[in-house]
């Protein structure tokens, strides 16, 4: 199917801590390895709040197009993308799905003609080009508003857990942030049947989700006697944390909680050119700090495998993550997720 000259609705990012512009853009034909998207539904990652602030060394990509979770419909694909068929339901995230070199997609403003920058996977429009490598078949079972989360916080928060941790069923867990991604790996936590959980968080309704899991152990980071209480009941350390916060403060606190032979692991990060501070003899007895790209999921495999996992255990994600905002309120979602109202604003996108 040839698609010349398309149109569709946008919000971009034109300048730094400034609100989106809807914008009208368009792109002349689909790449090698594209397929066109109707986008459903996007959500809303920290990465894009941390983009909108200039926080993420990005002011050289403006004006962006940003956002890279979320589901919809194939309504035309290239030639030569063969295991995708127009009108898949399909889930977009930032994780390959292979290692593949494609070519970049090139959109513009229909009115300046300037170029707007996009990567592989956008999703703040109501429709846009995305590399086969950024998608994944939805499965069935999935709802449709369910599905934009498996783009990159459960990939994210369960792959930490179930790819990289392999908790032991005795084994002492911190978990720091109860963001989407610490949310999620809170679910395969309790999925595995990880009772020993500490958790460091300070939203009450974060905290509220956390006790619905069946996680009563919950410390508040900015008061001091918590963290003594935590202290007292853990002396010896944990033998993991599960760091989501996402801050300096955070992941050197994690550190500091771990026992002689712990590891803490994250995936979230603080802004660029922000360095952490540990104590280079803790590493050398035995401490151990682990980086997570994306929970180190596939997510052609790895998506089903958690829906899956979840859905055999009963947790449903709409239950916790409640927030929902047309399109034209998406500016509206992004304030509201800086508030910390909404711990992850599913934008639904019309046409």
């Amino acid at each position: 199917m040839k698609i010349k000259n398309f149109l569709f609705k946008g919000a971009v990012l034109e300048k730094i801590k400034k609100k989106l512009k809807f914008t009208t853009i368009q792109f002349n034909n689909i790449p090698s390895g594209y397929v066109l998207v109707k986008i459903l539904y996007s959500s809303i990652c920290r990465s894009q709040i941390m983009e909108i602030d200039g926080l993420r060394n990005n002011k050289k990509y403006l004006p962006h197009l940003l956002g890279h979770e979320a589901v919809g419909e194939i309504i035309a694909k290239h030639k030569k993308v063969k295991n995708f068929k127009i009108g898949d339901k399909v889930i977009l995230g930032w994780i390959k799905n292979n290692k593949k070199k494609y070519p970049r997609q090139k959109l513009f403003n229909s009115k300046s003609k300037k170029i707007i920058n996009s990567g592989y996977v956008t999703t703040f429009s109501n429709y846009n080009l995305v590399c086969e490598d950024r998608i994944v078949k939805k499965p069935k079972l999935m709802k449709d508003n369910e599905a934009s989360f498996y783009g990159c916080a459960v990939p994210t928060g369960a792959g930490m857990v179930i790819n990289q941790l392999k908790p032991k069923k005795n084994e002492k867990i911190l978990l720091i942030g109860l963001g989407a991604v610490g949310i999620c790996a809170l679910a395969a936590l309790k999925c595995l049947n990880i009772q020993n959980v500490c958790i460091l968080e300070t939203n009450k309704n974060r905290i509220n989700i956390c006790k619905k899991l069946g996680y009563k152990q919950i410390f508040n980071p900015k008061k001091n006697n918590d963290l003594k209480n935590l202290n007292k009941l853990y002396p010896k350390g944990f033998d993991s944390c599960i760091e989501c916060a996402g801050h300096k403060s955070s992941i050197e606190l994690g550190f500091s909680l771990i026992n002689e032979k712990g590891k803490i692991i994250f995936a979230s990060h603080p802004a660029n050119n922000i360095k952490i501070q540990i104590d280079p003899h803790d590493l050398i007895i035995g401490k151990k700090i682990i980086g997570s790209w994306g929970g180190k999921s596939l997510p052609k495999k790895d998506i089903l495998k958690i829906f899956t996992l979840f859905k055999k255990n009963n947790i449903s994600l709409l239950s916790f993550f409640k927030s929902r905002y047309d399109f034209s309120q998406i500016n509206n979602a992004i304030q509201d997720f800086k508030r910390g109202k909404s711990i992850r604003p599913l934008i639904k996108m019309d046409h």
